[in-house]
């Protein structure tokens, strides 16, 4: 990589694709704790193993028609709708991660583009990115709604890459999960690992490119450089 004027660098990446939870903010306490609630009557006790074994990273449709064989589509979706909604209104308000405003304007000075990929329903990255500040950031908002399948199938990077029309090696991924990775290097985006849930040696062993615990830990210009 070189220096170009005005501080800007010569790189091939023209994109930022972000998860959300745990991503953008360390919210999967949050929903925990919201899981915990719908969950309890029904004899379920979400604690840290629970949510990380049966929760985390996968689409809401699938968690709980996991936790109720036999439940319908229709079911499990009013059942997420309701999940979702109670988590909007008992967290208005959300602390980014650290360092990640600065990250986000520093990228949006560099001029790539920013997609948030995320396998939440859309009312619910609405609600993130609108709490976190960001939404005029983000040119585009892939959710679990608008793609054949969530991750930790490929689809929803893939839908972001088709969106900007770009190819895969043209952008970085944000992930904080299993789940998440798996469908960014499926898509065939390298990946940089948020150590919100997952050791950074996890995220690594994983298939992350690399690895950091918050954002003030990650050099934009270096992410560019190593990319290409």
């Amino acid at each position: 990589m070189q220096a170009a004027r005005k501080g800007h660098f010569v790189s091939s990446i023209r994109a930022l694709l972000f998860d959300m939870d745990g991503t953008l903010a360390a919210t999967d306490p949050l929903h925990a704790e919201i899981f915990a609630q719908v969950l309890a009557p029904h004899g379920f006790t979400v604690d840290h193993s629970f949510y990380a074994e049966r929760i985390a990273g996968q689409t809401n449709r699938l968690i709980f028609k996991n936790l109720f064989p036999g439940l319908s589509d229709a079911e499990a979706d009013a059942m997420s709708e309701a999940k979702e909604a109670a988590f909007r209104a008992a967290h208005p308000a959300l602390e980014p991660l650290p360092g990640l405003k600065g990250f986000i304007a520093a990228a949006v000075a560099h001029g790539l583009h920013l997609a948030l990929v995320t396998n939440a329903p859309r009312a619910n990255a609405d609600h993130v990115l609108s709490a976190l500040g960001l939404t005029a950031h983000f040119a585009e908002i892939v959710t679990v709604d608008v793609v054949p399948r969530g991750k930790p199938y490929p689809d929803p990077y893939q839908e972001a890459l088709r969106r900007f029309d770009l190819t895969p090696d043209q952008a970085i991924a944000f992930e904080d999960s299993p789940t998440g990775l798996r469908a960014a290097l499926a898509a065939g985006v390298a990946t940089v690992g948020l150590a919100t849930s997952l050791t950074a040696d996890a995220l690594k062993e994983l298939g992350a490119r690399w690895a950091a615990s918050d954002y003030l830990s990650l050099s934009l210009p270096a992410l560019l450089a190593e990319a290409g």
